[in-house]
């Protein structure tokens, strides 16, 4: 899941020194001094002003919009969250602090496979959508179909075509042949309340991909295709009054959605605000002052909030929360760019890389962790390994050099990065460019609005390449919480996509890819845990992604803001849970 921005481990505490934070990590004299940083509990276990208050209007800050509204096309984890004010699919995850436990949403309960191939479901009573039509499994199994027309719905995930994919191959319901547009032959809807899921080989995580966005109903008389983003029809307790893109989109309530079918969204609030294209420090000011509730991206206030959390130990226990959110902040290398077509100019970067200035870029110990692994350490199967070790993981120069020799520029050449406009970006991106300066290798920067970056640059390869984006800053976290929904997407060679595409190196790597498909049918958890290994280790090796931060989210919240807590699925706040005082 990409981030803009699972899961925590029990008991991390912010480390209590002081530390020194470079303007661009090179060591300017500039320097910001963070104060000490009490302890602080993540907050797994914790509700923050618990309510079960209805009313009033809760205003969410954002400095972008969506990359889509879509619910088959988006794949900000930030959208992902916000999807549950108006979507519905046919799982979802308990309502309870850091719980990742699958429950029923518009089906009845999670589905049991004895082959891990054919899921059966079955809807719920009394379920609509916003105009009041009711939702049968022919409105899941259209939304799902949609997928498939990734010449119209692209930038979302894609394992639904992996695993229902037909032989001939199934072109979505645009192109489709049959009189109702739902041709799939995976799956069935034998009546109105019963969805079938004949998979074309075993997989055991299915329920997780129900429990994502693409599992959301459309129905298709109010499919406009590519526009659909514009206006999605509501399935959930929220509906789209006005949107205007980049700008604002205003929520009111659905009256068709009965919270007799719903144990999950408790929606408290009469109102949503979302407010877009907003500057990060403004957001933190307003939501300190009371003129906002809370940030939607969820990772993190800036340094100038940080600073006056810290210095206020009150404010930070009472409207702050800081959670290892499961994001993994690392460096793409495109391995289809020259010269990094040549491994050893790709490991020459991956041995000058200052980690700790990445670190103090995200916020100090605030912001997050060295990370050495690409797989985090909160999910099953994480291993602790390091194959580029530096000195307190500030880079080796010496072996970043002898690395730039092998690959035949010894004296080092041009490169661009990319990355977003957001201030912690481009403090990492710039401690990139200064590490990467001492060996030689000239980086250009170039910076992106949130919005546009995944679905009009690093998810489209050609413009990767026809632009010559060597390197490029990007956050992902686990779509489900295991491994295969973290590397599956992100490393599978046999996953590059046009467009939409989420391995942004185009590493095609016949280890990496078979350690995938051996982890995602692992019968045991000591073949699983090898499998995973192998493919973390693979692409850590390959230099094609270099790990770099574990990230932690210092979040803050306004006063009237009820019923916060981390949600270990999503990486951040229980969107669905949220309430204010009137």
């Amino acid at each position: 899941m990409r981030t803009d921005s699972l899961g925590k481990r029990a008991g991390v505490l912010v480390a209590a020194t002081s530390l020194v934070l470079a303007a661009c990590g090179a060591g300017d004299d500039d320097n910001v001094e963070i104060p000490e940083m009490p302890s602080l509990e993540v907050t797994s276990g914790q509700i923050l002003n618990p309510s079960d208050k209805r009313g009033g209007t809760l205003v969410a800050l954002n400095d972008s919009d969506c990359d889509y509204w879509d619910p088959q096309r988006t794949y900000y984890a930030y959208c992902w969250t916000q999807q549950r004010w108006i979507s519905r699919t046919l799982l979802t995850y308990k309502p309870s602090p850091g719980d990742i436990e699958l429950v029923g949403d518009l089906a009845t309960a999670p589905a049991e496979s004895e082959d891990m191939q054919t899921w059966t479901y079955t809807l719920k009573e009394g379920i609509k959508f916003e105009d009041g039509t009711s939702i049968t499994s022919k409105d899941i199994k259209y939304g799902i179909e949609r997928v498939f027309a990734t010449d119209v719905i692209n930038g979302g995930p894609t394992y639904v075509i992996d695993y229902l994919q037909t032989d001939p191959p199934y072109k979505g319901p645009y192109t489709d042949p049959t009189a109702d547009k739902l041709g799939l032959r995976s799956i069935e809807t034998p009546d109105d309340k019963t969805i079938v899921f004949h998979l074309n080989k075993p997989f055991p995580d299915w329920n997780y991909i129900m429990a994502s966005p693409a599992a959301t109903p459309v129905p298709r008389a109010k499919d406009t295709g590519d526009r659909y983003t514009a206006r999605p029809v509501a399935s959930g307790p929220y509906k789209i009054e006005e949107y205007v893109p980049n700008e604002k989109m205003i929520l009111v309530r659905n009256d068709h959605w009965d919270p007799a079918t719903d144990e999950v969204n408790q929606a408290l609030p009469d109102r949503i605000e979302i407010q877009m294209g907003l500057d990060l420090p403004d957001v933190d000011e307003r939501i300190l002052a009371g003129d906002g509730d809370v940030y939607v991206a969820q990772s993190g206030v800036q340094l100038a909030a940080q600073s006056r959390l810290i210095s206020d130990p009150a404010l930070l226990n009472d409207r702050a929360a800081i959670d290892l959110t499961g994001f993994l902040r690392y460096l793409s290398v495109t391995t289809t760019v020259e010269p990094f077509d040549d491994i050893h100019c790709r490991r020459a970067v991956a041995w000058a890389i200052d980690k700790q200035a990445q670190v103090l870029a995200r916020g100090g110990p605030a912001g997050g962790e060295v990370a050495t692994t690409m797989l985090p350490p909160v999910l099953k199967y994480y291993s602790e390994f390091d194959l580029y070790p530096t000195p307190d993981s500030r880079g080796d120069i010496a072996r970043a050099k002898e690395e730039l020799a092998a690959c035949g520029y010894p004296d080092g050449f041009r490169t661009k990065l990319a990355s977003r406009n957001n201030d912690k970006e481009v403090a990492q991106a710039e401690a990139v460019q200064a590490s990467l300066a001492q060996i030689g290798i000239e980086v250009e920067i170039e910076q992106f609005e949130p919005s546009v970056y995944y679905s009009a640059l690093l998810g489209i390869p050609a413009n990767m390449r026809e632009q010559g984006f060597g390197l490029a800053l990007a956050g992902w976290k686990s779509d489900w919480p295991s491994a295969y929904g973290f590397f599956s997407s992100i490393v599978d060679g046999r996953k590059i996509l046009e467009q939409g595409n989420s391995n942004y190196a185009e590493l095609n790597d016949p280890v990496v890819n078979q350690g995938i498909d051996d982890g995602a049918t692992a019968t045991d958890d000591a073949a699983a845990q090898e499998a995973w290994t192998r493919v973390d280790r693979a692409v850590v090796e390959s230099a094609a992604y270099i790990p770099l931060v574990y990230e932690k989210a210092l979040n803050v919240y306004s006063d009237r803001l009820t019923n916060v807590y981390f949600s270990r699925a999503y990486g951040m706040a229980n969107f669905a849970a949220l309430g204010v005082i009137p």
